[in-house]
């Protein structure tokens, strides 16, 4: 796919394989980075995620977040199998992953559904709290009657005493009881705090959702450019701070912002991502996984659209007309660089 190869040019250049399980509507669907298993996934989480160096698992991460969900749906014939829109040749999709093998036309194959790491809103709600008074008034009036109550009929004489006593041993337990429910109630309040932050950075996602669609965007279009530009920032890439990456997951996005300047949009958020590392010189092989905040600004590009869809798309060269691929950044017949850009395309990637 258009979107994988700048990934799988990295794990090729470090004999790595990706093997990630995905929970998709009560089913575990499997896909592969070497295409041997490539299941659709229609919404997905991510269970775990498998890395293999020269066929030996070296590591394994299990911890994602479940509110991010995944799509990977690509359009094949009723068989199952992909067809050349060129000449008409039918074959795996694996067999069309850098061209046709049939006509030789460049294909830029993506999915026909993605989604990576879509969300609307966080799954936390605002706790409600209550006064700690009535509930004392409450536990206290219900232990002392019970005490009572207990006291006098159990006992041989219902005297003065047998009603104060009753009513000590009542309040002793009502107060036992009242510190019991206090505490647990102050264990909620601690998590009622924290909801209440989720709560009021909901309010930040629906403004920004809203921005979104003003602007002719989707939360789609924003999670799946982040991903597939970060892509582009970590395997794109040889310098020093990215050579050895080789996978990365975006664990959280928070603090999105929508603004216009000089006629431009730009969005800036906040990320938390883990970065996976792998290593293969000599006879030395090692994968390793950071986690690191960063702070992304995302431009919307005036240039996007070269019509592309789902499936397999033949574009081609406005000057010579050959068939083109889009990642290549340069037709391969006549040489002409062409720029290729998405409908937002990072800018400046920052630590905080």
């Amino acid at each position: 796919m258009i979107s994988d190869k700048v990934h799988e040019q990295r794990l090729l250049q470090k004999n790595a394989v990706i093997v990630t399980d995905y929970y998709d509507q009560g089913t575990t669907k499997i896909r592969s980075s070497d295409h041997t298993r490539v299941d659709d996934v229609e919404s997905g989480v991510i269970l775990a995620k498998k890395y293999y160096m020269g066929g030996k698992l070296l590591h394994q991460e299990t911890e994602f977040n479940p509110g991010m969900l995944y799509s990977f749906i690509f359009p094949k014939l009723e068989d199952g199998r992909v067809q050349c829109p060129n000449c008409g040749g039918i074959g795996e999709d694996a067999l069309f992953s850098d061209g046709c093998p049939y006509c030789g036309a460049f294909y830029n194959m993506d999915y026909q559904s993605e989604l990576l790491g879509g969300r609307n809103q966080s799954d936390y709600v605002l706790a409600e709290k209550k006064s700690l008074l009535l509930p004392l008034i409450l536990i206290m009036a219900v232990c002392i009657a019970v005490g009572i109550f207990l006291t006098v009929t159990t006992g041989r004489t219902s005297t003065v005493f047998d009603y104060g006593k009753g009513a000590l041993i009542g309040g002793i337990i009502g107060c036992v009881l009242y510190l019991i429910y206090s505490a647990r109630k102050y264990k909620a309040d601690l998590t009622g705090k924290e909801m209440k932050k989720k709560r009021e950075q909901d309010i930040v996602l629906q403004r920004f959702l809203k921005d979104l669609k003003e602007n002719g965007l989707t939360m789609g279009t924003f999670v799946n450019n982040l991903n597939l530009g970060l892509r582009d920032y970590y395997f794109g890439s040889e310098s020093s701070e990215t050579r050895n990456i080789i996978d990365f997951d975006v664990l959280d996005y928070r603090g999105q912002n929508l603004t216009s300047q000089d006629g431009k949009v730009y969005i800036t958020t906040d990320v938390s991502i883990r970065l996976v590392s792998a290593e293969n010189s000599g006879e030395k092989e090692k994968v390793w996984s950071d986690e690191a905040v960063k702070r992304i600004r995302m431009r919307k590009s005036d240039r996007a659209g070269t019509g592309q869809k789902g499936g397999l798309n033949i574009v081609k060269c406005p000057y010579c007309g050959a068939s083109i691929d889009l990642t290549a950044r340069r037709c391969s017949y006549c040489g002409t660089a062409f720029l290729y850009e998405r409908p937002l395309n990072i800018e400046r990637v920052a630590d905080l």
